[in-house]
């Protein structure tokens, strides 16, 4: 009995005990009653999962075998919070699931499965985080609440991907990808595919490409209605910045895990699918590869952002880079632009939303997203629209378009004033990169 005492006294001086008000918020914001362990000083909360009915090898599994997701909290070293946890999902729930999570700061460290010939398929999702009880809480639950969303809609679990019906025949244009990719790919009736190896040590060798570390994507159907697969190659600290540009797309994550132990770097792979337009696709995955910033990788050379800047991410910046994107294609520039706001607003504004499809294009499917630091140093032209730049980022060169413009209230005014700062980016562009 006093070893016990001892032990947790120590874990208590170590760590810090979690305080029952913490305790009482966690319960609060997950919507949960957690247990808590005083000899590891960790408050966990569980979920069985009870709203769909899971059979193994055609027998009913009870969630206390391992059909429950589950977050549990200790103090860390500062102060703060750490999480971890395991979410119990089907296939359909991933990608919300984790799209929530990302959103609410969490991190997102391993998508896998646990059992074979079950029915629905489950999948687990292992999570993350580090701060206070409030944001760590809320994440988990706000996954919890997407997951909730869709079983409401479907009680149960989709038998395919959402999106356009593919073609039975592959014509996959090469040409089209090669250029967004600034690679050459393989090809194959009317197939397309691209690898990019990475280097990486195990019992004193170099391996790369051949030996399975690579980075690779493959294309079939149409360039208007395909498919897309593959796996991304990335070391440790490069996994949250690919999720979150893929799901920002919409492009399905299906499993991550490792493939080898014992190399150096060690390395995390993702594996993916999405459905829509090849060449959106492309851009997709293209902006994934950049926010990797492979400069080592042979043959590679990452894009260079335009990056728009608004104050709520939601309506100027959006429109630039729209225009942008098209009249650059147009002109056969490969620069890319991106939106981002200083206080970024929820969504997409409706008038912005709603004038971009009247003018043709498809409605904007990003969020408004915080522009970063790495973002705005690393960007080829950093251009705000009327959004002073907070202090943070001084120092940091600027091009500043600062109409007063009301995009909801006069959109078609504002679109035309921020086309004709575009056209006349392009037309300096185009001069100084022919090519």
């Amino acid at each position: 009995m006093k070893k016990l005492l001892f032990a947790t006294l120590l874990a208590f001086s170590l760590h810090g005990a979690i305080p029952e008000a913490t305790r009482t918020e966690i319960d609060n914001l997950t919507k949960a009653k957690g247990t808590y362990t005083a000899s590891e000083d960790v408050y966990r909360v569980a979920f069985p999962r009870i709203d769909v009915k899971v059979n193994v090898d055609g027998r009913p599994l009870h969630p206390f075998l391992g059909v429950t997701s589950w977050a549990a909290f200790t103090p860390a070293s500062d102060g703060a919070l750490m999480v971890m946890g395991d979410l119990v999902l089907f296939e359909d729930e991933v990608n919300a699931a984790m799209s929530a999570a990302l959103d609410a700061g969490l991190e997102v460290t391993a998508l896998h499965n646990h059992f074979f010939h079950d029915s629905p398929r489950v999948m687990f999702m292992h999570i993350g985080g580090h701060g206070p009880a409030s944001k760590l809480a809320s994440g988990v639950r706000a996954a919890l609440d997407a997951v909730q969303a869709i079983r409401k809609t479907l009680p149960q679990p989709a038998s395919q991907f959402p999106g356009p019906a593919i073609p039975p025949t592959d014509s996959i244009d090469a040409t089209a990808l090669d250029s967004i990719f600034g690679m050459k790919g393989q090809t194959n009736s009317g197939m397309y595919k691209l690898a990019i190896g990475r280097d990486a040590t195990m019992h004193g060798k170099t391996v790369n490409n051949q030996m399975g570390v690579n980075t690779w994507a493959a294309f079939a159907g149409s360039m208007d209605a395909a498919t897309v697969d593959g796996d991304f190659a990335m070391t440790v600290s490069e996994l949250q910045g690919v999720l979150k540009v893929l799901r920002r797309a919409d492009i399905n994550i299906v499993a991550i895990h490792n493939h080898m132990t014992h190399e150096q770097p060690q390395y995390v792979f993702l594996h993916y699918w999405g459905k829509g337009n090849a060449t959106a696709l492309a851009k997709s995955l293209r902006s994934a590869l950049d926010a990797q910033n492979l400069r080592h990788v042979q043959n590679f050379e990452p894009t260079k952002n335009i990056v728009f800047v608004c104050e709520h991410g939601a309506a100027k910046s959006v429109i630039a880079a729209t225009y942008f994107s098209q009249l650059a294609a147009a002109r056969g520039l490969t620069v890319r632009a991106i939106s981002r706001g200083t206080s970024p607003d929820p969504e997409i504004g409706t008038s912005t939303r709603n004038g971009l499809i009247a003018d043709g294009f498809p409605a904007p499917a990003m969020k408004p997203t915080l522009l970063s630091p790495e973002e705005a140093r690393s960007a080829l032209h950093l251009i705000t629209l009327a959004a002073p730049l907070p202090a943070s980022f001084s120092g940091i060169p600027t091009i500043e378009w600062n109409d007063k413009l009301n995009v909801s209230s006069n959109y078609p005014q504002a679109r035309d004033v921020i086309r004709a700062h575009v056209e006349g980016l392009i037309n300096t562009l185009a001069a100084k990169h022919p090519h």
